[in-house]
């Protein structure tokens, strides 16, 4: 069996994902369910389309006095940031995670139908798919990490024999060794790739 704490190769990194297979897939089904929710409320009431974009809007403004350079590090530590956060705080009984992964997944719908709508499936495709494709796996396992402490947590009261203090460690060290570059690449590519097809496609 595994120590909890070898996940420094590429075999034992895939071995941790496979411990915690059950917990991705369920932030990964929430995801799912709240992007059609938000794609959804955003057909039926497009009015709560212009409040729920503003948080973008502010943050495009804030994006347009940087250099390319500057983008990438503010979209790196910004996912870098969260995605810790939500693994950390996870440990009580998992509900930021939850709660994370359901607003951004609501958040997506919406922005997804607005760009949809007005831009195309081409234009979406390009803006989503390049960094997104590492982007949203890696933040789902963040939060399937926090959710399984928070699981951990939740058996602790209640008496049970975990190894939570383990179980967090080991998070930690796989979010620093696996998931952190790979959302460094995500805001490589997202900076310089796909903004490139975004001006090819506008």
């Amino acid at each position: 069996m595994m120590n909890m704490y070898d996940i420094n190769s590429k075999e034992q990194a895939l071995q941790y994902i496979k411990n915690i297979r059950r917990e991705i897939g369920y932030m990964f089904l929430l995801f799912v369910i709240s992007a059609v929710v938000g794609y959804l409320t955003a057909i039926m009431y497009p009015y709560m389309v212009l409040n729920s974009l503003e948080e973008l809007e502010g943050l495009v403004e804030l994006l347009k006095d940087l250099s390319l350079l500057q983008i990438m590090f503010l979209i790196f530590f910004n996912n870098a940031l969260k995605s810790l956060l939500i693994l950390v705080l996870g440990i009580g009984l998992g509900i930021v995670p939850f709660f994370f992964i359901a607003y951004n997944g609501y958040f997506l719908g919406i922005f997804s139908h607005k760009i949809l709508m007005e831009q195309g499936f081409l234009y979406l495709t390009a803006g989503l798919l390049p960094h997104g494709i590492i982007e949203i796996p890696m933040v789902v396992v963040s939060a399937a990490i926090g959710l399984r402490l928070g699981i951990k947590g939740l058996a602790s009261l209640k008496g049970d024999s975990v190894h939570l203090k383990e179980e967090m460690l080991t998070g930690i060290k796989f979010f620093f060794l696996w998931i952190m570059p790979l959302l460094f690449i995500a805001a490589a590519v997202e900076t310089f790739i796909t903004s490139v097809i975004i001006g090819l496609l506008s």
